[in-house]
């Protein structure tokens, strides 16, 4: 184990006070400026809701590593709690009400005293996260559709900003039957994985690639930010 892989049975909650350099007891103000995009973030992180135990920890580890990074909180345990009761209401309310609990895990994420934004124009150099509630409401820019999740949520805002993008989540990567597949085309992923069913055709849509890996192991995560190898999983969507 890696001085930054820490697993999720692993004594995380020890480990990352060590590499605290500021309290991070609260969460910084909300920020919804209107600056230019800060070029010093090259990625977008969606962090699963699958992660949620690690996930502030996960977080805060980023923000004392120096990483850059702007993220996209999952829905969890809050979107479960939409979809519990989205047969009451229609499409267009249920895909409201998702990106809403996507907000919530947003500040929760926060405690970790990382900087909330708005705003694509709000960014600041370290970790970022984005409540993405307004942009996308006053935006539409996808379908309003339970195969539509934060993965192809982070993938249009990779998008926007002309980003890269890694999925943190529960599992190593994407599995066949063979075992885990190191590097697949977009336009492979024909069956049920760990990603939204709707993203690869966004990751064609858009030229862009994705690297899947296991948000438990945070030296996974600084290094598909930084595109140094580790282990998980590449969607080639850029041909």
């Amino acid at each position: 184990m890696g001085p930054f892989d820490l697993s999720c049975q692993g004594s995380h909650k020890t480990d990352i006070a060590l590499l605290q350099k500021r309290d991070v007891a609260a969460a910084r103000p909300l920020s919804v400026g209107m600056r230019e995009w800060n070029t010093m973030t090259h990625t977008v992180l969606k962090v699963g809701g699958s992660l949620i135990e690690v996930a502030s920890n996960l977080v805060a580890y980023l923000s004392a590593a120096h990483v850059d990074a702007l993220v996209v909180p999952g829905g969890g345990s809050f979107a479960q709690t939409v979809r519990r009761y989205g047969d009451r209401v229609d499409d267009a309310t249920a895909h409201w009400m998702a990106i809403l609990a996507m907000n919530q895990y947003g500040f929760y994420l926060g405690t970790s005293g990382a900087t909330l934004v708005e705003d694509l124009r709000a960014l600041v150099p370290g970790i970022c996260i984005l409540l993405p509630f307004r942009i996308l409401y006053e935006r539409d820019p996808l379908p309003h559709s339970w195969e539509v999740t934060s993965d192809s949520i982070a993938s249009w805002v990779a998008y926007e900003l002309h980003a890269d993008l890694v999925i943190a989540t529960d599992v190593d990567g994407i599995f066949s039957a063979k075992g885990m597949i190191s590097r697949i085309a977009a336009d492979e992923l024909t069956s049920p994985t760990c990603v939204d069913a709707f993203l690869p055709q966004l990751l064609e849509k858009y030229s862009l690639n994705c690297t899947v890996v296991n948000g438990c192991h945070f030296e996974r995560v600084i290094a598909a930010i930084q595109q140094r190898s580790t282990i998980g999983t590449k969607i080639i969507g850029r041909k």
